[in-house]
């Protein structure tokens, strides 16, 4: 029995889908991101997004994420065509009719359009009608899509800056300067704050005291001292970590703030420099005691990790060695839980610098009691090894497994299950 020949497709038939393909691959690659690593490495994946201090990305539906330090650039395919409503306010703020660009400029974000030229002009057009509460919450609004948009910070600094709040607008513009210098934003910076006198002989190599404002050699004499014993204390906790001096800058002439809950603390913490309002103080309160311990305790964690380290870990390490009351973080966070209001810990990597003041809080005792919870199930070492990975480079959700044996989904089962079995009912 002869077998049947199988036919031949025609060959154009084989060429035109060849080209089809073709067509298919080059289009995904066209609208592909690429990142380019410090080291040289180059990875093209589907998307990228920033969290945190870390970029992540997806590629064939997997979701990965790399330290920030570790990037040097990201290029994003098939950009959108500029919206024409926004270019037209491009073109009315720059004649001069601010009001009729932020009207436009609405209308776009509305409908949409979260460019960053969008956000940018939204801010500017506020700025050039006079609003700086309006151009603030612009730009507010505009973090909580981008919250390490350098430029974005900046010009929430001059929003502020334009309402007489000096202090908030300094710490805008050095969080702008840690994510991307520019020479403008540190000529503001440098305007805000003049050069000061010389320090004071560093104690021990380890702190040195700087005064922005009138000199006050008593209080300055005693913040000192009390540093020196938490440095020590510190030192215990963690090795010795810190390699230079920590400078601290007494602001005499800002009203001292006790809460070192406020959002704003959250802004400054990593530039290797403790500021302390303490206008109105002559000596060393219990409460500017609290605050110069939760600031020490970042300039601790930040020299452990490299940086490379999440808001909420900073914040709920520097709260555990500020003194705060673990217990009452906890009836926070389990009132939360039973209200369905708790923010999952992933969700708090990046700050706390845009919530209201209800929802730091809530954000603050989560910090705290989820290391307390780290505490309490892996000790003192396991919160050491969690650092040490995180100094290593490592992503968070890679940290916590090294380090805890557990994943961030299973560590918020253990620790929000222990609040709720343990909580009076």
């Amino acid at each position: 029995m002869t077998p049947v020949s199988r036919r031949r497709r025609p060959a154009a038939t084989i060429a035109l889908k060849i080209v089809c393909a073709l067509t298919v691959l080059a289009a995904s690659a066209a609208q592909a991101d690429v990142i380019t690593l410090s080291n040289g490495r180059v990875i093209e994946v589907d998307r990228t997004w920033y969290e945190g201090n870390q970029l992540r990305y997806e590629k064939d539906g997997a979701a990965f994420g790399i330290p920030r330090r570790l990037v040097a650039r990201v290029e994003h395919g098939s950009p959108l065509p500029p919206n024409p409503d926004v270019r037209r306010a491009k073109q009315e703020l720059a004649t001069g009719h601010a009001a009729e660009a932020v009207r436009l400029l609405t209308v776009a974000i509305a409908r949409g359009d979260q460019s960053p030229e969008a956000l940018y002009l939204l801010v500017e057009a506020h700025l050039a009608c006079g609003d700086p509460l309006a151009a603030r919450t612009a730009a507010e609004q505009g973090l909580k899509l981008q919250p390490q948009d350098a430029r974005l910070h900046a010009l929430r600094g001059d929003a502020l800056l334009a309402s007489g709040e000096r202090l908030a607008a300094e710490l805008a513009y050095r969080r702008s300067a840690q994510i991307h210098p520019d020479p403008e934003v540190a000529r503001k910076l440098n305007e805000l704050t003049p050069p000061p006198p010389a320090a004071l002989p560093p104690i021990g190599a380890q702190l040195c005291i700087r005064y922005d404002g009138s000199v006050n050699e008593p209080l300055g004499a005693q913040v000192l001292a009390a540093l020196g014993d938490a440095f020590a204390e510190y030192e215990r906790h963690f090795g010795t970590v810190l390699t230079q001096p920590v400078t601290v800058v007494l602001q005499t002439g800002t009203e001292f703030q006790a809460d070192t809950r406020n959002p704003e603390w959250a802004g400054g913490i990593n530039d290797g420099t403790i500021r302390a309002p303490v206008g109105g103080l002559e000596r060393v309160t219990p409460g500017l005691l609290r605050v110069l311990r939760h600031e020490l305790a970042h300039s601790f964690v930040t020299a452990a990790t490299g940086g490379n380290c999440p808001t909420w870990l900073q914040e709920g390490i520097a709260e555990w060695l500020e003194g705060a009351d673990a217990a009452h973080d906890d009836a926070i966070v389990v009132a939360a839980l039973r209200e369905q209001r708790v923010v999952s810990l992933l969700a708090l990597d990046s700050g706390f610098r845009h919530l209201s003041a209800a929802d730091a809080t809530l954000a603050y005792a989560e910090s705290h009691s989820a290391v307390a919870h780290i505490l309490r199930t892996r000790g003192e070492p396991g919160l050491k090894r969690l650092l040490a990975a995180l100094g290593d480079g490592l992503p968070m959700e890679e940290a916590f497994v090294v380090a805890l044996a557990d994943s961030y989904t299973e560590f918020h089962r253990s620790w929000t299950g222990h609040l709720l079995a343990n909580a009076p009912h």
